[in-house]
């Protein structure tokens, strides 16, 4: 089970939260899964079904699906036939006079998905140094040495490759649109070779002493620099300086979007048994408008028509069939919400022509003592520092899904050669009417120090748990709890642990900036 989905908690901003879902596509058969995260909340932070309805918590999440990164190893986007860069080239040979608005558009495609394909195998193959060692030896400096050495030489065999795929598409008449496709995606891989090797120039201090850091250094800032001069002398915007710092954020973010949407998948959000919920409520006006009618016709049948007896049962039952219409309609949405779901996220491709299989979402408040004892395990499990939780002072809500995946998917969105194996569902939640009744974040105390009373400065932080349960379709369950420290002014940091309360390793970026090194730049 812990190798069927994969999951990732991060910090996305101060105010958010992304958890992000992959489920693996099955060949040949239907997947399911089931996902379902208890968030426990303090009671003093005032979260309840009266101040934070579920309506809430849906405005709060914003959700994106999008097919999996196709995993290459960095030699493997050079020579592997499942490469992108490969198959263009191929096509391209294989090509003869012109091009159809088919192939056009499936180059377009195979050449846009490059840069996530390019980014994932850089990071991969860079991740170790972005865990350095806590002293420098010769086998680190040497390590060190190898992997950027490799990494500098693949990316300038591919920039090579990639670039001089313009000339061929020139010759075989390709539209506009393509070329614009080519040059943007050229673009954002500068850009993006850019950026990871300004990581690794940042990095470098902690693998190599000072006579070797300063050549590498050297060699790296070169290494950048002509990226950046490559962009320049083609006319490309996006060169960070003083004067264009808001539209280089501005020029790079659409870049990427334009690059990946190639993987984007297009959602249709509906809700779920709108029909037999106004079924549902037509039968119980029905069974209010026969009480009532039966009311008013044993009236007249007793006293006669036009008597104040008859005035008064007739009022009497409107009263009753009022209610009991209320009640049905009450009795009827509590029988929907144990079957059904709140929401059904319907999952397509892009241009909206395949369905790919959908996401049923429900939210609803949850009393303390009906959680499973799996969850009740995993929230108590390891060292405890929170009373709330062993006093039950929490609020918890219970956020499930079902996914449902086709069992053609997989072999749909594997056609033209792109190496599909999986579906991501990212979601991003945001925490902001979790600070609302928080208190300051500092608060001074005093404390005794020697013989002399001081007054010290205090962090004041809050806790939100998050155990997650994944279901597999052979019934098999893992647990997994994410703690989330709050002040407010927003997250702090978050602390991972599995379903024994053993610490787990948060998620880090894999090359992460060290923020000392940061200086300012003209």
């Amino acid at each position: 089970m812990e190798d069927l989905i994969l999951r990732r908690v991060s910090v996305h901003d101060r105010y958010q939260l992304e958890l992000k879902l992959g489920y693996p596509l099955q060949r040949e058969r239907a997947t399911r899964y089931r996902i379902d995260t208890y968030l426990f909340a303090p009671y003093s932070l005032g979260v309840n079904a009266g101040s934070y309805p579920p309506e809430e918590f849906y405005r709060d999440i914003q959700h994106y699906v999008r097919m999996k990164t196709p995993l290459l190893q960095l030699q493997e986007v050079l020579e592997s036939p499942r490469s992108p860069l490969v198959q263009v080239e191929s096509s391209l040979q294989a090509l003869g006079d012109g091009l159809t608005p088919q192939q056009e558009e499936m180059l377009c495609d195979k050449l846009r998905i490059l840069r996530a394909v390019v980014k994932s195998a850089l990071q991969d193959h860079l991740s170790p140094i972005g865990r350095p060692q806590r002293c420098i030896t010769a086998e680190t400096e040497a390590f060190f040495e190898a992997v950027v050495t490799n990494a500098i030489d693949a990316i300038d065999r591919f920039e090579q490759r990639f670039r001089a795929l313009e000339a061929p598409l020139a010759a075989l008449g390709a539209g506009p649109a393509l070329m614009r496709t080519f040059a943007l995606t050229d673009e954002a891989i500068s850009v993006l070779v850019e950026d990871l090797l300004l990581r690794v120039h940042q990095l470098a201090w902690r693998w190599l002493s000072p006579p070797t850091l300063y050549p590498w250094r050297k060699r790296l800032a070169e290494r950048v620099r002509a990226e950046i001069d490559y962009r320049r002398a083609v006319g490309y915007p996006s060169v960070l300086t003083r004067k264009t710092r808001e539209s280089y954020v501005r020029r790079i973010s659409a870049l990427k979007k334009f690059t990946s949407s190639v993987l984007w998948l297009s959602t249709r959000v509906k809700r779920e048994g709108a029909l037999l919920q106004h079924a549902l409520y037509a039968f119980a006006a029905g069974v209010s408008m026969v009480f009532a009618t039966l009311v008013a016709f044993y009236a007249q049948a007793t006293y006669g028509e036009l008597t104040m007896p008859v005035f008064i049962a007739l009022v009497v039952g409107y009263m009753f069939k009022d209610r009991i219409k209320e009640s049905g309609k009450a009795i009827s949405s509590q029988l929907l919400n144990r079957r059904l779901y709140d929401y059904r996220t319907i999952i397509e491709t892009s241009d909206g022509r395949r369905r790919l299989g959908h996401v049923r979402e429900k939210v609803a408040y949850v009393h303390p003592d009906k959680l499973p004892e799996q969850v009740k395990t995993a929230r108590q499990a390891g060292a405890q520092d929170d009373l709330a939780a062993m006093g039950g002072f929490e609020s918890v809500l219970i956020y499930a899904k079902d996914v449902v995946l086709r069992k053609d998917a997989f072999a749909y969105l594997s056609r033209n050669g792109l190496d599909i194996s999986a579906i991501n569902d990212i979601m991003r939640f945001d925490v902001r009417p979790f600070l609302r009744k928080m208190d300051e974040p500092y608060v001074e105390r005093l404390t005794l120090k020697g013989e002399t009373v001081q007054k010290v400065r205090c962090h004041r932080t809050y806790h939100l748990n998050l155990v997650s349960v994944f279901t597999g379709e052979d019934g098999r369950t893992t647990c997994e709890r994410t703690l989330v420290i709050l002040d407010r002014e927003g997250i702090q940091r978050i602390e991972q642990f599995d379903a024994a309360g053993r610490p787990a390793p948060a998620y880090r970026p894999r090359l992460p900036i060290d923020p000392p090194e940061w200086t300012e730049v003209e």
